[in-house]
C-alpha cells in the first residue's frame, strides 16, 4: 500500500507502542528512503522509421501505481485505464505541427482561434494499442472561390494508433499509423492511413522548443482540409477556384507560417475532462456536443459536431 505523504510523516513520529524506538519499518521510513519519481520522455525518429515516443512514465495506471519512485502522475480521471498524465504527454509531443499555405487567412486574423483537442483512448486487447484522435478546431472556415463555401467553425481532424515498440518499456510507444482527412464523410473525401511502409511518408520537423522530431500535417488554404504531404493536397484538384494549396511558397519566413496550437485532452465520454469549450475561446460550443461546431461565433450552417468525431476509431476494421 502506497501512504499518502502526510500520513507517511504522522505514522512514523511516535516509535512503537509504548512511544520508545521499533526495528519495524515505518511508512515513514520507505517514504525517505525510495526514490522520486522524475519524469523523462524522448521523441525520436530513425529516419523515414516510425516516430517514436520513450518515457519512464507508464502508458496503464496499473502499471504507475506499481512504480518504486513516489510521487509519479498516476490519476485516472477518465477511467480508460490509461494514466491520464501519460496521456497528456502522448498529445504533447506527438500531436503535430500545422504549416499553413502563404494564403491562408488565419495568419492575418488577429481574432481567429486555433486549439487542438485531443482523446487518448486504449483499444480491445492484452497488447498497448492506443488511438489518439485529435480534432483541429478552427474559429473559422474562410471558404473557397473568395469565400463562396465559408462558415463559422471548422472541425478537421488526425489521429495516431500508438503501440509499444520492441523492447519498449511500459510508456514507451511508436506510431503504428497515422490518419489525415479531409472533407470527411463527403462525396470529396480525402481520408488516408499511413501504416506499415508508407509511414516513411509522415513528415517531421524540429520541434521549435525541443529540436526533436515533431510530425507536420499541412492544412489547405482557408478551407484546412489536412494533409500528410504537400503533393497529396496539391494533386487533389486541378479545378480552378476548388484546388487546394498548401504550404508557404515564396516567402521570405516560412517558419512565419507554422502554427503549433495548444492540446487540451476532452477524457472520455462518460468521464470527461472538458466540455465546455468557452474558456478555450468557443463559446456556446461543447467538446462532446453532437450539434454543430460554430466556433465559438453561434449561428447556423456550421461546421460538423465534435462528438462523433472523438468516438469513431479511423483505423477500426479488419
Amino acid at each position: 500500500m502506497r501512504w499518502p505523504a502526510a500520513l507517511a510523516i504522522v505514522a512514523g513520529c511516535g516509535g512503537g507502542p509504548s512511544g520508545g524506538p521499533t526495528d519495524a519499518p515505518t511508512p515513514r521510513d520507505a517514504a525517505v528512503d525510495a526514490p522520486a519519481f522524475a519524469l523523462r520522455a524522448t521523441v525520436t525518429r530513425a529516419g523515414t522509421g516510425p516516430l517514436t515516443l520513450a518515457t519512464n512514465l507508464p502508458a496503464r495506471a496499473a502499471a504507475c501505481a506499481a512504480l518504486p519512485e513516489v510521487g509519479a502522475p498516476c490519476a485516472d480521471v477518465d477511467g480508460d485505464g490509461l494514466t491520464d498524465a501519460w496521456e497528456d504527454l502522448a498529445l504533447d509531443r506527438l500531436r503535430p505541427l500545422l504549416r499553413f499555405d502563404e494564403d491562408e487567412q488565419l495568419i492575418g486574423d488577429a481574432g481567429a482561434v486555433l486549439r487542438q483537442l485531443g482523446r487518448v483512448t486504449p483499444r480491445a486487447g492484452a497488447d498497448l494499442d492506443v488511438v489518439a484522435i485529435i480534432v483541429l478546431a478552427y474559429s473559422l472556415d474562410y471558404g473557397s472561390c473568395g469565400g463562396f463555401t465559408g462558415h463559422h467553425g471548422d472541425s478537421e481532424r488526425v489521429a495516431l494508433r500508438l503501440g509499444t515498440p520492441a523492447g519498449g518499456g511500459p510508456g514507451d510507444v511508436e506510431v503504428v499509423a497515422a490518419f489525415t482527412t479531409g472533407h470527411e464523410g463527403t462525396s470529396n473525401d480525402q481520408s488516408r492511413i499511413f501504416a506499415g511502409a508508407d509511414r516513411a511518408q509522415l513528415v517531421t520537423a524540429p520541434d521549435p522548443q525541443r529540436g526533436e522530431p515533431r510530425w507536420v500535417v499541412y492544412p489547405s488554404a482557408d478551407k484546412h482540409a489536412t494533409y500528410a504531404t504537400i503533393a497529396l493536397c496539391e494533386g487533389v484538384s486541378v479545378v480552378p477556384c476548388f484546388d487546394e494549396d498548401c504550404a508557404p511558397d515564396g516567402v521570405a519566413d516560412p517558419a512565419a507560417y507554422d502554427r503549433l496550437p495548444p492540446v487540451a485532452n476532452v477524457g472520455e465520454p462518460g468521464r470527461r475532462r472538458i466540455d465546455d469549450l468557452a474558456p478555450l475561446g468557443f463559446p456556446g460550443d461543447s467538446a462532446w456536443g453532437a450539434g454543430e461546431f460554430c466556433g465559438g461565433l453561434g449561428g447556423t450552417g456550421c461546421s460538423s459536431g465534435l462528438l462523433g468525431k472523438f468516438t469513431a476509431d479511423p483505423f477500426a476494421g479488419p
